[in-house]
């Protein structure tokens, strides 16, 4: 559906593509400085996670959730550059984003969704490596840790693809064609545009409806439950470890030192993972309440929904900041990357600078040949075309001078 107005003319405030001032502030000021932070944090997080020391079944849990905040932070850079002057009035811009907003939203939730479902699969191996020691130690098989993040991706995916198709956008034309305003409402609107009926079914409005509803416990309000369940019964492990540790201490230190260097390796991970489930908590739970009030009274919290999507996106960009805080093996590891990469590159830049200095030096050596080798080598010239002349009349007459013939020469 589509409409053009051409006879009229929008106001800039009217073009203006964010909800409220503070949507627009924290669109303009606060977001890109903290979306640039979560992306360069998660990418160091991957440069030491998939580092081949440091595979293991929750740091790879861990890389897909730094992979999933990534690709999250960047598509928040659409809504961002939207609140700049030079792209809010740009039509090309303008027709992309007003085109695609909604499903820039959906694939946002999609690896939002990817990302609980990630600590709760790292919190639950941290428990079960507590409580049972051998399944620590033990490695699974190939195909299992790829099945396992393939059913978590497609799954979040399945639950969240309905996003795309809940809200139905209106583009029009205005100015004479020089202008672009759409307005969106939901596909079980009771009101629709020019005041007709909703063109929609209503087995599909309680399809979407349901699959809303879906996603609402499965993707956001259970991960929470979940995660709140799995962090206490981790942190009262992590109790119990330590009291473990603390008596193991007095018995037989020098029979018991690799095992408890052991614990003690397994309690700073634990403590890690804890940090991470604490964090992520705190940052999605407002998230999780404020959507179940939306649900349940029908309204659009606005503000609140921006507050608690601020936190949602803190959370995310501060997962670098806490395993610099909360693991001294991450912090050394990715010390050592470091500066591995950076010799590497000074190693690099070094040689190719020798490289080219010695190049040079050939070069000018070969331009300022002195005069006498010139004569030097010109005088030597005829004598060297003799001796090629009488090597020639060698080779034709060395037969005869050998005193060999073939048959019938004389």
């Amino acid at each position: 559906m589509s409409a053009n107005f051409s006879h009229l003319c929008l106001t800039d405030e009217q073009q203006r593509m964010s909800g409220t001032t503070l949507e627009y502030n924290l669109q303009r000021y606060f977001y890109p400085a903290l979306a640039i932070f979560g992306i360069l944090g998660n990418v160091l997080n991957l440069t030491v996670l998939l580092n081949r020391s440091m595979r293991s079944r929750a740091n790879s849990f861990l890389a897909v959730l730094a992979f999933a905040d990534i690709i999250f932070l960047f598509l928040l850079f659409p809504n961002i550059l939207a609140n700049y002057s030079f792209f809010t009035f740009n039509w090309y811009f303008r027709w992309f984003y007003l085109h695609s907003k909604v499903h820039l939203i959906s694939l946002a939730n999609w690896c939002s969704s990817v990302a609980h479902w990630c600590v709760i699969a790292v919190c639950a191996d941290r428990l079960l490596g507590i409580q049972n020691p051998l399944y620590a130690r033990a490695t699974w098989r190939w195909w299992k840790l790829p099945l396992v993040t393939t059913v978590i991706v497609f799954t979040c995916g399945l639950l969240t693809c309905y996003q795309h198709f809940e809200y139905f956008c209106l583009v029009r034309s205005y100015c004479r064609e020089t202008q672009l305003y759409s307005r969106c409402l939901p596909v079980n609107a009771e009101k629709w545009f020019g005041h007709r009926p909703n063109p929609f079914s209503d087995r599909y409005q309680s399809f979407i409806a349901m699959c809303k509803l879906a996603h609402i416990f499965l993707m956001i309000i259970l991960p929470i439950i979940l995660l709140l369940f799995l962090n206490l019964t981790l942190l009262w492990a992590l109790r119990k470890r330590q009291k473990h540790l603390s008596i193991g201490k007095d018995f037989n230190a020098d029979r018991r030192q690799n095992d408890v260097h052991m614990q003690k390796t397994e309690h700073r991970v634990t403590l890690t993972v804890t940090f991470i489930v604490t964090m992520f908590t705190l940052t999605n739970g407002p998230s999780a309440l404020v959507h179940l009030v939306m649900y349940a009274t029908h309204e659009e919290l606005y503000d609140l929904t921006m507050i608690s999507s601020t936190l949602v996106i803190c959370g995310k960009a501060s997962n670098f900041i806490l395993f610099c805080l909360g693991s001294k093996h991450f912090r050394l590891r990715l010390l050592k990357l470091t500066r591995k990469k950076i010799n590497r590159k000074i190693d690099s830049i070094t040689g190719s600078l020798v490289h080219t200095t010695k190049l040079s030096t050939a070069s000018s050596r070969r331009t300022s040949m002195p005069v006498q080798e010139k004569k030097r080598s010109s005088s030597c010239a005829p004598l060297v075309a003799k001796n090629r002349a009488l090597s020639t009349v060698e080779t034709i007459y060395q037969p005869l001078l050998n005193g060999t013939h073939r048959k019938g020469d004389l």
